[in-house]
């Protein structure tokens, strides 16, 4: 009996492996051809590397509000005329040529820091501050803020609450 059970053990594992042989072989598919590779590589390395020239900067910081609900129109560069001489007043100052939005302050140290919108972007600034060449905080309020230009001349924004 012992060697029955022994024979019948060996025979079963016999069959297990040429069965266990046999899947792979079994599982390839020899009806379909293999498709043809026409020299072609899967992925176009051309398409991934950037072809030289200078890259253009976004228009604006995704991860910011937009300063307004108007569509942005495309920046057509302008051409100004040159001025005639004998025509209107000669050195007449620029006129105040900031445009920001005071939307706020925050109280810190003793110091008070204006939140404003320019260009879509908030800044934050102080007195002293300059928020552009020859454009400098005067003065800082809960409820203005006060700029001076460069030519002496000086304008008050208002506080715009919650909105923009």
């Amino acid at each position: 009996m012992r060697s029955e059970g022994r024979l019948l053990r060996f025979l079963l594992t016999l069959v297990v492996f040429s069965l266990a042989s046999a899947l792979p072989a079994a599982q390839k598919d020899k009806t379909r051809p293999p498709a043809p590779r026409d020299g072609k590589p899967l992925i176009r390395k051309d398409l991934l590397t950037f072809s030289g020239g200078e890259i253009v900067p976004p228009r604006r910081d995704i991860f910011r509000p937009m300063a307004s609900a108007q569509p942005a129109s495309p920046q057509v560069p302008s051409v100004k005329a040159p001025a005639q001489k004998g025509r209107g007043p000669a050195d007449e100052p620029p006129a105040f040529a900031l445009n920001l939005v005071y939307i706020g302050s925050v109280r810190a140290a003793g110091k008070i820091v204006a939140l404003v919108l320019k260009d879509g972007q908030t800044i934050s600034v102080a007195e002293g501050d300059e928020i552009i060449p020859g454009y400098k905080v005067l003065r800082v309020t809960p409820d203005e803020i006060e700029i001076g230009g460069p030519s002496s001349e000086r304008k008050t924004f208002a506080r715009q609450g919650d909105r923009p």
